[in-house]
This record gives structure tokens, C-alpha cells and sequence, in this order.
């Protein structure tokens, strides 16, 4: 299925069945697609490239294992890819450079931080 590229991918490491009601705001600005598996999102990824990346998850080789695979999928234009995580979560700042995320985001997520994220990795692709 192709999408236009304003849209958001969203990839959970454990699989739990996220909804577009978990991103009711931006979802009525731009498409919202839940990725039932990695090899799903690389796929959906090769065809349309997302302007944003969620990654939901803890584990430290998950992310980079995810960032890898999507940075290297022979996407013509730039994604800005984020990890959502537990506000419990170690300190992830110390990762960041090693996992090549664009940044994290902490649970609970506001419909403002998320609509202003959505907005911003559509401008930075703009500008790429």
C-alpha cells in the first residue's frame, strides 16, 4: 500500500496492538501506519519513505538493530526515526549517538509533542 510521504510509521518491539486512538491528533493531520513487524516496516519503508519513525520499545540492540535496518533500506529521502520509551527507562541520552535515533520521546506522550514532531520531521525533509 502506498501512502503519501507526510506519513508516520510506528514499529513496537513487543508487537502489543498500538491503534491510531493512541495518536488521535496527528492521525487526522497525516497518515499513521502501525507496522505489524520489522520486517513489515523495512518493507513499507522500501516503498514509501515516512517522514517519522516511532520506535516503542526498552531494548538497547532492538533500537539499533531497527535504525540500521531502516536507515540502510535504500530510502531515497531522509526519515527522522525517535524511540518512545517508559519515563523509568535508563538514562537513554548516553546511547543516543551510538543507536543513530534522531531523539527519544517519554511515555506519556501529549498530542502536542507528538503533533510538533510530526511537523518538524516534515520540515527537515524538506530542507534535505
Amino acid at each position: 500500500m502506498k501512502f503519501s510521504q507526510d506519513y508516520v510509521l510506528v514499529l513496537d518491539e513487543q508487537q502489543r496492538r498500538m491503534h491510531h486512538a493512541d495518536f488521535p491528533v496527528v492521525s487526522e493531520q497525516c497518515t499513521f501506519v502501525i507496522a505489524a513487524s520489522a520486517e513489515h516496516a523495512v518493507e513499507q519503508a522500501r516503498q514509501t519513505t515516512p517522514c517519522l519513525v516511532i520506535l516503542v520499545g526498552e531494548d538497547h540492540a532492538w533500537f539499533r538493530s531497527q535504525v540500521h535496518a531502516l536507515r540502510h533500506s535504500n530510502c531515497a529521502t531522509p526519515m527522522t526515526i525517535v524511540a518512545l520509551t517508559e519515563s523509568t527507562s535508563p538514562n537513554w541520552q548516553l546511547e543516543e549517538d551510538r543507536l543513530d535515533l534522531d531523539g527519544f520521546l517519554v511515555k506519556p506522550l501529549t498530542d502536542d509533542v507528538l503533533t510538533s514532531l510530526v511537523q518538524s520531521a516534515i520540515v527537515k525533509r524538506s530542507y534535505q
